[in-house]
């Protein structure tokens, strides 16, 4: 059983406030998460929240987890995910229900389940999703039963015939293991015993600041093939696994749900800077196409999702483009820098 530490919460609460970083909206309302889930190319509607109050809401800032705006789910409190760190345990037993959803993918009891549900029209042929996951759980209990556990599901026509039910969407990159958890995305245990699973995909927080938990995954996109005009329902669920203490969190960007045409035909996403285009994107072509209606591009860097700075890019001022250095697949922030300022837009690499 796991010890727990509960009585050094209040000390660590009053150690920890020169890590603020990020701040939170604690139980927004459905109109507003409706609006924050939404992204370009759907139509959201019916939302719904089962889950104990202040284990959900918004987030925004900086972080090495997450940036900008965006939904935060949680096993525990949204307020101790963030602002401290990972040296200080953090765990709030919610006494809330599991979900049997997680229930099932994990093989174990789950308890303070976080789960929001919603139907979603879409106007394109491809649905997609940027999250990252993160757990206190890292790296102590790596391979045991406390397999703190997230999961999307959907159900509805599937266009190459018969119906998605219930279909976990939320797949390990590169594998068909449809299970984003402790036990999928590691590197290993804090012993060094056992090997890691899809570590390419996991992140060391040891030395963090602004996000409290041990370990968290790179940026990870999910994505599914859905009916143009039809309606489907999603069901976003978190939950610990085993018992209630370590918490978890999953963390999604603002409007990251939308859908795309499933063949580029020029510009993939609508964008909000109306004068700087950049396709393909998502990408899986070395070369990327830049159009700037009215600025001029000085210089151009490449940040991972985690902020770290991955390449300088060269822009081909004749050709329009620019040539990515073998860079692996994943979510990155292409930082724009014109004589009128920076743009930053996100780039996915498949």
């Amino acid at each position: 059983m796991k010890k727990k530490y509960l009585s050094f919460l209040l000390l660590i609460s009053l150690l920890t406030n020169s890590y603020s970083q990020l701040t939170t909206t604690v139980n927004p309302s459905i109109g507003d998460l409706t609006n924050y889930f939404q992204g370009i190319g759907l139509t959201i509607s019916n939302l719904t929240v089962t889950a104990a109050p202040g284990s959900y809401g918004f987030y925004s800032g900086i972080s090495n987890m997450a940036f900008g705006n965006g939904i935060i789910m949680s096993t525990g409190q949204i307020n101790n995910s963030i602002n401290n760190p990972p040296s200080a345990l953090y765990t709030a037993d919610n006494h809330a229900p599991g979900d049997p959803l997680i229930d099932v993918i994990t093989g174990t009891s789950s308890f303070d389940g976080c789960v929001i549900e919603f139907d979603c029209v879409p106007t394109n042929s491809t649905l997609f999703f940027d999250y990252a996951f993160g757990s206190e759980e890292y790296n102590e209990y790596v391979g045991s039963p406390f397999n703190d556990a997230f999961a999307i599901v959907i159900s509805g026509p599937n266009p190459v015939g018969g119906n998605y039910n219930n279909t976990n969407i939320a797949f390990v990159p590169g594998t068909t293991t449809p299970m984003i958890s402790v036990n999928s995305i590691n590197n290993g245990t804090s012993s060094g015993a056992g090997p890691c699973y899809n570590c390419s995909y996991y992140v060391d927080n040891t030395n963090g600041t602004s996000i409290a938990y041990d370990g968290f995954t790179s940026g990870l996109q999910g994505q599914v093939q859905v009916a143009i005009g039809q309606t489907y329902h999603l069901k976003i669920a978190i939950a610990d696994a085993g018992d209630g203490f370590y918490d978890s969190c999953v963390m999604f960007l603002a409007n990251s749900f939308k859908s795309i045409p499933t063949i580029p035909t020029g510009i993939l996403e609508t964008e909000k800077e109306s004068n700087l285009l950049i396709f393909p994107n998502p990408t899986s072509s070395s070369i990327v196409h830049i159009e700037v209606m009215d600025d001029f591009v000085q210089t151009l860097e490449l940040y991972s999702y985690q902020g770290k700075l991955i390449e300088n890019i060269t822009f081909d001022k004749n050709t329009n483009t620019i040539q990515l250095s073998n860079t692996a697949k994943g979510i990155y922030f292409l930082h724009v820098n014109t004589d009128k300022g920076k743009v930053v837009k996100k780039l996915v690499i498949n």
